[in-house]
């Protein structure tokens, strides 16, 4: 009796102590968290801490989260979840700055209908964050995307920085080419987000509250303006340049200058004035031939996705670019921006007469293995290339530990007959870049946390090299089917017709109709046996998975069974 009520005394007693520990104490211990993810997404990058410690006035924060929708994947559920949690460490460590408000906005709801007022997207449920401040405007995230997740915290913090500072930066253009008319699109949409500033081609300074410029097509500009744009670059000034090999507007324009290269070659990189990029698997077919231009759609796969420059960007159309490539010797970082495929090469601007040679040499890009960079960003130390100044004047600044420099290999991009191909795509690219450009380096120090690049395994390696080979047997096959599904197409063209349709019998039309289902067999024969040591490591890996956990069990279950039986034999003999 005395011992059980001894026991019952020392349970209550440490349970008081307790429940006394955490009521005295337990807020006056460190808060210590352990971030174990794989690239500390958990953890705020210092730039992330500044920028909350510099908010000046309160914000409100609105996540829309649509967390019971069934369109909604298991990946995208666990996104909206880092979201939220994310945005809590934000409120949290804004000491007071930002209110955040979790809303789960049921279907018809009140907070529904504010959330398409507001024009968050509703594709497969609310994602999306609306901040605002009092006596100022609203700005909104319209949808988290997965695919951006590495940009996820210079998202959230471009929202809180618009808010706070909603004035539109200031955009200096200095252009050797005519762009009123020819790029009228761009130039609108520029004058929505910046304050825009047209400098003269001839321009013998730049103003001091100019901080960002843009650059296009320096090749027409004199070699005076070349050193002032230089001069603007290494005392800090942010750049965005469009050069080009052949710009398809005035493409016998006469070079003012002789320094460019030069210039490229201060900061690290180079271009081939002469040779155009050619690409079997981004140019498009309707304008394979063409003897004019060279038109290249990239995707999304062509990007550097870890970069600010390609934020919410689909597709990106370029013509008769070239291609950008580091020096060896080069101190600065070269990131490259956009790329072409592996089955691209480069053609002389000569060539471009013969539409016969365009066609070989994209045929020839199937078998290549290397991709070009169309555009790129550079930062790191730069020199000057006018070290003794410019006629007369005395010399400027001779280095730089950092400059910020983004260039492109293309003038045609900006041009509404490109631009208008890719309405949220050329256009976007620019806004997002010149906007990066334009911040401070509170927000601009927020890089996106690009995953770790490892060495290929084994199947990465056997995917890459029957890509290869599909690519290398299958060009010529595709070539031909796109040219017989364009005969065809000439030979029976659409027309509105009663609903039983006579069957056309004549002979070229039947063979052309028998060559469009022969070609997708072959290359469908072509692909299977390319792919087929890939299938057969994938089924193998697929099998182990699957049966080496039941396998594993199996064995310690036979072992166990074999040692109880052993003792069982050992217990029987010692009884006997």
């Amino acid at each position: 009796m005395r011992s059980s009520l001894r026991t019952s005394m020392t349970l209550a007693v440490t349970f008081l102590l307790f429940l006394a520990f955490n009521l005295v104490w337990i807020g006056k211990l460190p808060d210590i968290r352990w971030d174990l993810s794989e690239h500390k997404i958990h953890t705020f990058a210092p730039a992330v801490k500044q920028l909350l410690t510099t908010l000046e006035d309160p914000v409100d924060l609105y996540y829309f989260n649509s967390s019971n929708d069934p369109k909604r994947s298991y990946a995208v559920q666990r996104y909206s979840k880092r979201i939220e949690d994310l945005l809590k460490e934000y409120e949290k460590t804004a000491n007071g700055m930002i209110n955040l408000h979790l809303i789960e906005p049921a279907p018809f709801s009140e907070d529904a209908y504010k959330a398409r007022l507001s024009g968050l997207d509703d594709n497969a449920g609310f994602l999306g964050l609306i901040g605002t401040r009092v006596g100022h405007g609203v700005r909104r995230i319209g949808s988290f995307s997965l695919d951006q997740e590495p940009l996820l915290e210079y998202e959230i913090g471009h929202l809180l920085y618009k808010l706070q500072h909603p004035e539109r930066p200031v955009i200096a253009l200095l252009s050797g080419l005519a762009m009123d008319k020819s790029a009228s699109r761009l130039l609108q949409e520029l004058q929505q987000e910046f304050d825009l500033v047209n400098l003269e081609p001839a321009a013998a300074s730049i103003p001091q509250q100019i901080k960002t410029l843009m650059v296009v097509h320096p090749q027409a500009l004199p070699e005076r303006t070349v050193y002032v744009i230089e001069q603007f670059v290494l005392k800090g000034g942010r750049l965005m340049m469009f050069i080009d090999p052949l710009n398809e507007q005035r493409p016998n324009l006469p070079s003012g200058n002789t320094r460019l290269s030069e210039l490229l070659a201060a900061w690290g990189i180079q271009m081939p004035a002469d040779q155009l990029v050619v690409d079997d698997v981004y140019t498009p077919r309707e304008t394979q031939g063409a003897p004019n231009q060279v038109r290249l759609n990239l995707p999304r796969q062509a990007m550097n996705t870890h970069d600010i420059s390609t934020w919410n960007l689909s597709r990106v159309t370029v013509s008769s670019s070239g291609a950008l490539s580091p020096l060896s010797k080069s101190r600065t970082t070269f990131t490259p921006l956009l790329q072409s495929s592996e089955q691209s090469v480069l053609l002389d601007v000569n060539g471009l007469t013969s539409a016969t040679a365009i066609d070989a040499l994209i045929e020839e890009a199937a078998k290549q293995e290397r991709q070009h960079v169309i555009a790129a960003r550079i930062e790191g130390p730069s020199y000057s290339v006018f070290p003794d100044g410019i006629k007369g004047q005395p010399p400027g600044l001779q280095k730089a530990a950092q400059i910020h420099v983004v260039v492109v290999a293309d003038t045609d991009m900006l041009m509404d007959k490109v631009n208008d191909s890719a309405p949220d795509g050329n256009a976007l690219f620019v806004l997002n870049t010149l906007d990066n450009l334009s911040v401070p380096d509170t927000l601009a120090a927020i890089r996106p946390r690009a995953p770790q690049e490892t060495s290929p395994n084994r199947l990465e390696r056997m995917r890459n090299v029957a890509k290869q080979a599909y690519r290398l047997k299958a060009g010529e096959l595709e070539r031909r089917l796109q040219r017989t599904e364009q005969e065809w197409q000439r030979l029976s063209p659409w027309t509105t017709a009663l609903g039983t349709q006579p069957v056309d019998t004549t002979t070229q039309l039947q063979a052309l109709n028998k060559e469009r289902l022969r070609l997708p067999m072959e290359l469908h024969t072509l692909e299977h046996e390319a792919y087929a040591q890939v299938r057969r490591l994938e089924c193998v890996i697929k099998l182990t998975v699957t049966f080496a956990i039941p396998v594993t069990l199996c064995l310690i279950a036979w072992l166990v069974f074999l040692g109880q039986r052993r003792r069982r034999l050992k217990a029987g003999n010692l009884i006997h």
